[in-house]
């Protein structure tokens, strides 16, 4: 943390606010300004962390975000540090903020790596755009960052490298992807001692919560989503002894909250069951949720998920509009009716549900909106999310919207799921996507159940003030 500056061969950042708000970065996520105020725990930065450190260098992660430190505190950091490598962790809605970190980190001899989701899908247009990074990684990061310092620091050259983008003279190359790590298990346990903990958190479940890393990658391939980027739809799974291996670890550093990292948590049914079994089997003193798919639970899983500590399941629902679901590529076997299926035996099994939805997505109408919004509100649920359709470079929907001339903007730093529309219909304008996103919050939220499950929230004076500004910053958006 920022009281305790010590001088390192790496250093990981999660770059300070741009604004003061929070925004969300992750190595396999677009990347956002929190309408939730979720302080996103830095895990992936924290696997890198630990990979440098087996490899024999001194490391340090610094979370900007969750210690709300500002551009001048991380200078004054950076000049005490002086680490070697600056490794950043960067976004597509606060690039050029983002990437301020890096010239920061230069002043003071650091040599820069950016990684994340953004530079893997743009690798030569955002080192054109940035000349303070020296270094980008492309695709999944930890066999990579191994190889490359190694190679770097022995005197090599990063032509034979896979998995980067780098400059060379004045070409800028990118070689070769990587191929995927094959064993999740084989990867060290991240550092978690070394993340802020205690200043993370999340609507209901509080403060003090980490993530633990499932899986990654998704069977499925949804037109927006950007684990397609990532992971390109090839899911790899960590065995149950791996996974408690890790939460016995966290028992120890005394963290109970956990949420399991992973585009679908419930995508194969006897490894979530396995998890559970030695979850119960090793005694682990854990609360948990996770992200699921509505047409990949059933009771039994569900009764073992309870059992094993499991107290929420977020479903990617998308929308009300069988038609929307369908042409996003959803799947085959998602239909609205199952949606409504897999949230009540959720709530029958004693979980409490998050649905998420998206609005903007190609053929939504007003009509459809209102689909959305009555779909909601029909279905038990004990927290919404209602996101911008944001065509993130990469996916098929950018490709969609592009093709179409339905891309109102090309800035990078537009691309926001929570705050900024940029695609506009012959049928349904940005304009009209906010207003209706507006509208969904307002209908949910000012009705009985709305209302009582927003009080159902307040058991915390830390929750209580989320809350207020959850129900503010939902109400209270911007129609442009």
């Amino acid at each position: 943390m920022a009281d305790q500056i010590r001088k390192c061969d790496i250093l990981f950042v999660n770059p300070p606010s741009p604004d003061g708000h929070i925004y969300i970065r992750d190595i396999n996520r677009s990347g956002r300004r929190s309408r939730e105020r979720t302080i996103w725990p830095q895990t992936s930065m924290a696997y890198l962390a630990a990979v440098a450190k087996k490899a024999g260098y001194s490391v340090a992660i610094l979370d900007c975000i969750a210690i709300k430190m500002n551009w001048q505190q991380y200078l004054n950091y950076i000049r005490q540090a002086t680490p070697k490598w600056t490794v950043v962790q960067a976004i597509s809605s606060v690039m050029t903020n983002d990437v301020y970190a890096t010239y920061l980190s230069k002043r003071y001899g650091s040599k820069t790596i950016v990684v994340g989701p953004h530079i893997t899908a743009l690798p030569q247009q955002t080192l054109q755009v940035f000349p303070t990074i020296d270094y980008g990684i492309v695709g999944e990061a930890e066999e990579t960052l191994e190889e490359f310092l190694k190679t770097i620091d022995s005197g090599g050259q990063p032509d034979e490298i896979k998995g980067i983008v780098y400059r060379k003279g004045e070409q800028i190359l990118v070689n070769p992807e990587r191929s995927f790590i094959e064993n999740l298990d084989s990867l060290p346990i991240p550092l978690h001692e070394l993340l802020p903990i205690d200043k993370y958190s999340l609507p209901y479940i509080g403060k003090k919560y980490t993530f633990v890393l499932h899986s990654r990658g998704c069977p499925n391939s949804c037109h927006f989503c950007r684990q397609t980027v990532m992971w390109k739809s090839e899911p790899r799974l960590r065995s149950p002894e791996s996974i408690c291996k890790e939460l016995k670890y966290l028992n120890e550093l005394g963290i109970i909250n956990i949420m399991f990292h992973s585009d679908t948590f419930t995508q194969d049914r006897e490894n979530v069951i396995g998890i559970c079994k030695q979850i119960i089997r090793d005694n682990l003193k854990v609360r948990w949720i996770c992200n699921g798919r509505v047409d990949r639970v059933d009771p039994e899983m569900l009764d073992w998920m309870k059992k094993a500590g499991c107290w929420m399941i977020n479903y990617g629902i998308e929308s009300g509009s069988q038609d929307i679901l369908d042409k996003c590529n959803k799947g085959e076997n998602i239909t609205v009716e199952l949606a409504r299926q897999a949230v009540l035996m959720t709530k029958e099994a004693g979980i409490k549900v998050w649905g998420y939805f998206i609005i903007g997505l190609v053929g939504e109408t007003k009509k459809t909106i209102e689909q959305t919004s009555k779909f909601a509100r029909s279905l038990p649920l004990d927290i919404v999310n209602f996101a911008v359709g944001a065509p993130y470079p990469g996916t098929e929907f950018y490709r969609q919207v592009k093709e179409n001339s339905w891309l109102e903007s090309d800035n990078w730093e537009d691309f926001d799921q929570n705050y900024s529309a940029i695609v506009s219909y012959p049928a349904l304008s940005s304009k009209e996507i906010m207003e209706g996103i507006r509208k969904c919050y307002l209908q949910w939220f000012m009705r009985p159940r709305g209302i009582c499950v927003f009080l159902k929230g307040m058991t915390s004076l830390h929750n209580i003030v989320n809350m207020a500004r959850l129900a503010i910053s939902h109400l209270m958006i911007k129609k442009t």
